[in-house]
């Protein structure tokens, strides 16, 4: 039990820390849009996912007189020239079929493309801004994905609650999958996007469990004695690397999800936990083996973990994504959140809080999902990966942990 709880603490080392003082902050990206007004609310969600990417302007309609309808003339659109670089006009159809146009203004070119009717009608418009995102920086859109959390309400109150939670990449349509009075922490997506793992002491001791976000049907991956923490899926979703201390110790596992087949990972006298894939033959996790908690490398099958973070005297948490890399990075009493290419050596931190944690990247590498606090809670925040566009998403009310970026959605 006492190395339970020291790994606990291991994990939670930031959370026990300062507090925090919040500058919220935007800077403006150089590829200036315009979207026009179009019916429903489309054009307020689509210009807010491209103002969150943090590569581009969002230039308000009000600013460019006489741009004439979705489908009229495009005569002299050049003269906006000066104001925006592109313009988007959009039209729903009966059948609430949204119609787009994207126009450059340098050069009057014009791209078309439908995306076709969704009862959730908010995806229309997500997949509209993916579209509109791709054409103009080439990098796929990430717009039309989803976000697991954690909320806990009552937390110091005997009648506490966790709720797992799910909700647009934005933060909108927030649906919870799973209500419990003991804790649930650290949910990941299935490749598929269609089961979330996680992590709850509803028996009384820590267990891994998968459960699909649509059936509600639940099963056990690992309830074995002491720590069953951080469930991992990789890409292919034929195995779950975890943290288990089966034999006292803290270390790095994988399980075969057909077979339930498990393979030690890591062996060391150290604290190894907090395993995420780097494609399918390899694991990054967090360690203290160096004497500090650092970031290793390792095959998934096992063997000599390489070290991968050398600054700073706290580095954990790793998420990756698109051959990028972000973490929970501790500088001079402080915790942030940064980010850098696999390989690379170079980080850019990206929150500017005194407690960040928890970091999720969308599937493009292009914005990472975080918490940070602000007064006595817990926030959900998302950064662009160039830190140009930082701000809260909406949440229920309570202390938000763990977010969990989804997969594209198929």
């Amino acid at each position: 039990m006492n190395k339970i709880i020291f790994t606990l603490l291991f994990l939670l080392l930031p959370t026990l820390s300062f507090a925090l003082e919040l500058s919220l902050e935007e800077t403006d990206d150089s590829i200036p849009i315009t979207i026009m007004p179009i019916s429903g609310k489309a054009s307020g969600i689509i210009a807010a996912d491209l103002k969150r990417s943090g590569r581009l302007k969002i230039i308000n309609h009000s600013k460019l007189i006489g741009v004439s309808p979705f489908g009229g003339s495009i005569a002299g659109i050049n003269k906006f020239s000066d104001v925006t670089d592109y313009i988007v006009r959009g039209k729903v159809n009966q059948e609430g079929v949204l119609a787009i146009e994207l126009i450059s203004t340098s050069d009057a070119a014009v791209t078309r493309f439908n995306i076709p009717a969704n009862k959730r009608a908010r995806r229309v418009a997500h997949q509209a801004a993916d579209k509109i995102y791709q054409k103009i920086t080439r990098i796929k859109g990430a717009f039309d994905t989803r976000i697991a959390y954690v909320v806990v309400t009552n937390k110091a109150s005997p009648n506490r609650q966790f709720r797992l939670m799910i909700s647009d990449s934005d933060g909108e349509n927030a649906q919870t999958i799973l209500t419990s009075k003991e804790p649930v922490m650290s949910p990941e997506w299935s490749p598929n996007g269609r089961v979330l793992a996680y992590v709850s002491f509803e028996g009384g001791e820590s267990a891994i469990y998968m459960q699909n976000i649509f059936s509600g049907e639940k099963v056990m991956v690992s309830g074995r004695r002491g720590i069953n923490g951080a469930p991992a899926w990789s890409p292919d979703g034929k195995r779950m690397a975890m943290n288990l201390s089966i034999d006292g110790n803290s270390e790095i596992y994988t399980v075969n999800l057909e077979s339930g087949q498990l393979t030690q990972v890591t062996k060391s006298d150290a604290i190894d936990t907090e395993p995420v894939w780097s494609g399918t033959n390899s694991i990054i996790f967090t360690s203290n083996r160096g004497g500090s908690p650092q970031l290793y490398q390792i095959p998934a099958v096992g063997g000599k973990a390489r070290r991968l973070t050398f600054n700073d005297k706290y580095n954990s948490a790793a998420d990756v994504a698109n051959n990028k890399i972000t973490f929970v990075t501790g500088q001079r009493g402080a915790f942030h959140i940064a980010l850098k290419t696999l390989g690379g050596t170079d980080k850019v931190i990206l929150s500017n809080g005194r407690l960040d944690e928890s970091p999720s990247v969308s599937p493009n590498g292009a914005m990472v999902a975080y918490v940070t606090k602000k007064g006595n809670q817990n926030r959900l925040s998302v950064v662009s990966d160039n830190g140009r566009a930082r701000q809260f998403l909406s949440a229920p009310a309570g202390d938000i942990r763990e977010p969990a970026w989804s997969p594209y959605l198929r």
